[in-house]
């Protein structure tokens, strides 16, 4: 069996694809309208394409798709993978983070990494809230000093809060992107794993529900070994032989579910051999209890007859006759 080069978007859910694809459309437009004019047209064009990069949440991770290119239901450009370990706040941070946008790129300076470029936003929010919090502290200098004080608090906050959380998020979620060297065989090893947890969704089996826990981990391991794959040996023989060893696993699993299939059609074929169907009997029969009835009327009848034989001097049924009173005398 050839191995899927990818996922299905969604879980083969083919109305929340459609659905993501025409919001993601209708973006692009909007926001093609509103960046003419205001930038250059390659970076409008860039702002908008990156638009219909459809962001799909999973449930370790996320996908992203690209709705162009020649396979009709998306090309997937990125997977982001979450430590199977991570608590549920520490999932909520890192897709916070990961999962909605692309990360942002840092600025190395002197060891310490800043967002580039600084929103102005965020910074007067973090620096309104020190200003509220430093405010018995700042009472006791001057106003001016009090606001820089409050200003420099607020720029640190800004600069290294959110980039201590995408540090963070970096060492809990592998990011995998379609330009990597392996990345194809990642890809596959995804669309696998999905086929394997819908199988144990589907059939409710402990032996695949047992094989479908372990995916996470995988997936993660997996993940950590596809920027090593390309300059190490042993990682890229792990890499492969994990996509091979579950491509194995998915093949069996299809074949137990299709020798089910079979088995579960035999039984039913042989119930319906064993008890063929009879057609329907005709409405309105006579009822049984009418003929007997009939028949009990027809003894009595026969046993009246036959007791006026008797008194009228008849045969008897077995031959002899009863003579007459007159008769008898003379």
């Amino acid at each position: 069996m050839r191995p899927t080069a990818q996922p299905l978007p969604f879980d083969a859910d083919r109305d929340r694809w459609i659905h993501a694809v025409r919001e993601a459309a209708r973006l692009h437009h909007a926001v093609r309208a509103e960046l003419d004019g205001l930038l250059s047209a390659p970076a409008a064009e860039r702002a908008a394409m990156e638009v219909l990069l459809i962001r799909e949440r999973t449930r370790g991770g996320w996908l992203r798709w690209d709705i162009f290119g020649p396979n009709s239901a998306g090309v997937l450009r990125e997977a982001g993978v979450f430590d199977p370990e991570l608590h549920r706040l520490g999932r909520w941070v890192c897709r916070s983070v990961w999962g909605r946008r692309p990360p942002s790129y840092i600025w190395t300076l002197g060891g310490l990494e800043l967002p580039r470029p600084l929103p102005v936003g965020r910074t007067a929010l973090f620096t309104v809230a020190a200003f509220a919090a430093l405010g018995p502290a700042a009472s006791l200098l001057p106003a001016a000093t009090g606001l820089l004080a409050a200003a420099a608090v607020g720029v640190a906050a800004a600069a290294g809060l959110p980039a201590a959380i995408r540090r963070f998020t970096r060492r809990r979620a592998r990011v995998v992107e379609t330009g990597e060297a392996y990345a194809a065989v990642f890809f596959r090893l995804l669309a696998d794993e999905q086929r394997l947890r819908m199988l144990a969704e589907r059939s409710g089996r402990y032996e695949l529900t047992r094989a479908a826990a372990v995916l996470p981990r995988l997936v993660w391991d997996a993940a950590g070994l596809v920027p090593l794959a390309a300059d190490e040996v042993e990682a890229r023989g792990l890499l492969l032989g994990y996509g091979q060893s579950l491509a194995l696993l998915v093949d069996q699993a299809v074949e137990v579910e299709r020798q089910e299939e079979a088995v579960e059609s035999a039984i039913r074929d042989d119930r319906a051999f064993a008890a063929p169907v009879r057609p329907a009997l005709p409405e309105g029969l006579l009822p049984r209890h009418v003929l007997d009835e009939a028949r009990l009327e027809r003894e009595e009848l026969r046993e009246g007859l036959r007791h006026a034989r008797e008194v009228l001097g008849g045969v008897h049924d077995d031959g002899t006759q009863t003579a007459r009173s007159g008769e008898s005398d003379e």
